[in-house]
């Protein structure tokens, strides 16, 4: 395998890992509002290869390649029929964040549940 193909199969299978899918990834949805997480990925590869005679005179060639990569999420979006938020992983406060809005989806599935037993029963 010569150093192009290599590198042609190296940058090929990255581009097989990284899809919309990788940076926006698969959505939640609790009680109307969708949360969709965002990433961050990085990625970096190299290659190399030579070829040549020995003193015996035989011919050779040697090639390598690699790869490596990160996904880090960075934010998360809440989108529901009133709004959009955005609540960034990095920023100081993220837990506290997500604490108010995760109680508040909770208190609204309660609610639909209630409804929904209360409209059985009458019905």
């Amino acid at each position: 395998m010569k150093v192009e193909e290599i590198i042609k199969t190296v940058t090929e299978e990255i581009a097989n890992m990284i899809s919309t899918k990788t940076v926006i990834g698969e959505h939640i949805t609790l009680e109307g509002k969708t949360i969709i997480p965002v990433t961050k990925v990085s990625f970096g590869f190299g290659s190399g290869g030579g070829e040549g005679k020995g003193k015996s005179g035989d011919e050779g060639f040697g090639a390598g390649g690699g790869g490596g990569g990160a996904i880090e999420p960075i934010a998360f979006l809440v989108v529901s029929r009133e709004e959009v938020k955005v609540y960034s992983v990095k920023e100081k406060g993220i837990i506290s964040q997500l604490v108010e809005v995760i109680p508040e989806i909770m208190e609204r599935c309660k609610c639909s549940e209630e409804e929904g037993k209360k409209e059985e029963e009458s019905g």
